[in-house]
């Protein structure tokens, strides 16, 4: 039999094995689910917010987040969650290789008894963890020492926009680097893979002797394994791309096809949501029973003569009592799951108070951060303006986004490293367009003086490092006073240094905290906004930050379509390069009907 015919029996018998057991499996993940809400999600969070507050802060957002992994607090906290996470899959692939070796097992005693497991599955993840760190180390330090040669000094959106040799070759051994890393790891869970199936499936052993037993039995194995599981992986991908494809095509035919009545719209509002529901629930399962059906196939072939054969399950008055039980505690949970996400769904309001910042005082009709572009943004009715402020070598407050000089044209040297007057001989309006030639840089000072009473200033502090960091605040602050525009400004920033300096300096400025990444609970932090990526501005957030005052603001919004939803979840300011267009669509939705509104939001919902 050549490689294909075997993989295609192996196949067959593992689809067989879980067309069998699919509806006991269907029942454990759901009560796995509630265990896994209830008990596990919450000590992974615990862990984490421990963590933060140990370092001091209620979150790190961007690139602190690589400072708080090197801290003592931070690699235990990472750890921590790993470990639960990583437990928590073991745990439920545990209770799905019993279901699937144990024709008679019911759910609930594969439930039960796989629980039972679950600080041998902790130790466990706590120790493959460990050996991918030690692991990550030399790879890490490679990738650090390529940024330092090849990027340090340089502004990342600027090799970004540019893409110099300099981003090629920093890119391409980065990959180079991580795949390497990622090679390595893969023989390492290739080796490990039978470990939890010996845990779960044979007499009781350790941790340390199902890690030993796995890489023994795995030698010679390792290409058949990786094999099985890669076909797995390409097959779950079709299956969930196809299946969500239809999902959502469906979804916005029915709904369009019912607008034209309210009764039938929410009716048919509330199918589609259930129908998606049920296809995603599914879907969840089938893929973590055929990872399953994978793994004890593969272990078939590793195992001792003994390992699968079990004993019959009795039927008897106290395991259908547990069942019974059980059942009722998942369908009652279940129940006060969908009543509470009723009432998330009946809470949730437009926001009514939406403001619009140009970002960068609007980058699409005029050159990004220019007296020109803030020009434009007022007629197009902006009503904030974000602009980038950085310190000049000589002094002066310029406002620029990139800390180099190479999208200028003026090579490697970085913007504290120029003068002023070197800085505006360069022409970004003839860069931009031949219509703005002679549009130069301007300071921090033209642009409190042209905003008037037109538009208000958002101004990012940008500094190069913390000394730098309390020059510039100090600076950015005597001007807006100097000017008398501290009820017309706010400030923002990546640095939470930098935001509390300000905050003391003039308590009137409302601060905002600029998060593209983040661990924790950023609305923890002792600032009056956020200013979220647009991925990260979910109504549970906002939610939360409007619960201590603070207010969230979305960047980038530059689709249309993207604006409903991000009024959905309350959100209360959108950061765009093109306050036109985001204007234009905002008008539009406002005036559209009750029916219209809700059909709307209802899409979005469940496109999310």
């Amino acid at each position: 039999m050549n490689r294909l015919q075997q993989l295609s029996a192996e196949y067959s018998w593992i689809l067989n094995r879980c067309r069998h057991r699919f509806a006991c499996a269907l029942a454990f993940t759901l009560a796995f689910r509630v265990l896994n809400l209830v008990l596990l999600a919450p000590v992974a969070a615990a862990i984490l917010r421990f963590g933060l507050s140990r370092w001091g802060r209620a979150s790190v957002g961007n690139f602190e987040m690589l400072s708080f992994a090197l801290t003592p607090e931070g690699l235990a906290a990472l750890l921590g969650v790993g470990t639960i996470l990583l437990a928590s899959t073991y745990l439920e692939l545990a209770g799905l290789l019993r279901l699937l070796a144990n024709d008679r097992l019911h759910w609930w005693e594969a439930f039960r008894s796989s629980t039972r497991l679950f600080l041998h599955l902790v130790q466990l993840g706590l120790r493959q963890l460990l050996v991918y760190l030690v692991l990550l180390i030399p790879f890490a330090a490679a990738i650090g020492l390529t940024y330092w040669l090849l990027w340090s000094g340089k502004d990342l959106n600027g090799l970004i926009v540019l893409k110099p040799p300099a981003y090629w070759w920093g890119a391409g051994l980065a990959a180079v680097f991580a795949g390497s890393y990622a090679a390595v790891v893969a023989w390492f869970f290739l080796r490990w893979l039978y470990a939890v199936p010996i845990l779960c499936l044979e007499p009781v052993v350790s941790v340390t002797t199902a890690l030993r037993q796995s890489a023994l039995r795995s030698r010679g194995q390792l290409l058949p394994a990786a094999l099985m599981l890669g076909v797995w992986l390409a097959s779950a991908a079709i299956l969930v791309l196809a299946v969500y494809s239809a999902s959502d095509f469906l979804s916005e035919e029915i709904l369009r096809f019912s607008s034209w009545n309210m009764s039938t719209s929410v009716l048919a509002t509330g199918l589609v949501l259930l129908a998606n529901a049920i296809v995603a629930v599914t879907i969840s399962v089938l893929a973590n029973l055929t990872f399953a059906g994978v793994i004890l196939a593969l272990y078939r072939h590793v195992a001792p003569p003994d390992a699968l054969v079990h004993q019959p399950v009795a039927e008897d008055h106290q395991r259908l009592s547990m069942g019974w039980l059980m059942g009722t505690a998942l369908a009652s949970a279940g129940l006060l799951s969908s009543i509470g996400s009723f009432l998330a769904i009946v809470d949730l309001q437009v926001a009514e108070q939406v403001e619009i910042t140009a970002h960068r005082a609007g980058a699409t009709h005029a050159p990004e951060n220019t007296i020109a572009a803030l020009k434009q943004a007022i007629i197009d009715k902006a009503d904030w303006a974000e602009i980038d402020v950085q310190n000049t070598a000589d002094g002066k407050l310029v406002v620029m986004h990139d800390i180099d000089l190479a999208r200028l044209g003026g090579g490697k040297r970085r913007v504290d490293q120029a003068t002023l007057a070197e800085i505006q001989q360069f022409d970004v309006g003839q860069q931009f367009s031949p219509a703005f030639a002679g549009e130069r840089i301007a300071t921090l000072a033209d642009f409190l003086t042209a905003m008037g009473d037109n538009i208000r200033l958002n101004i990012e502090l940008k500094p190069h490092n913390s000394r730098d960091a309390k020059l510039l605040t100090q600076r950015v602050i005597e001007q807006v006073q100097q000017a008398g525009q501290v009820d017309r400004c706010r400030i923002c920033s990546q640095s939470y240094e930098s935001l509390q300096l300000a905050r003391q300096l003039e308590p009137k400025l409302p601060v905002g905290y600029i998060v593209a990444t983040s661990l924790g609970s950023p609305e923890k932090l002792n600032v009056d906004f956020l200013m979220v990526k647009t991925s990260l501005a979910k109504r549970q957030l906002v939610d939360r930050a409007n619960s201590r005052k603070i207010a969230v603001h979305a960047w980038t919004v530059n689709q249309p379509n993207s604006v409903a939803p991000l009024l959905d979840a309350g959100v209360t300011n959108l950061i765009t390069d093109d306050p036109l267009l985001i204007r234009r669509e905002l008008d539009e939705i406002r005036g559209l009907d009750t029916v219209q509104r809700l059909l709307l939001r209802a899409r979005n919902e469940i496109l999310q």
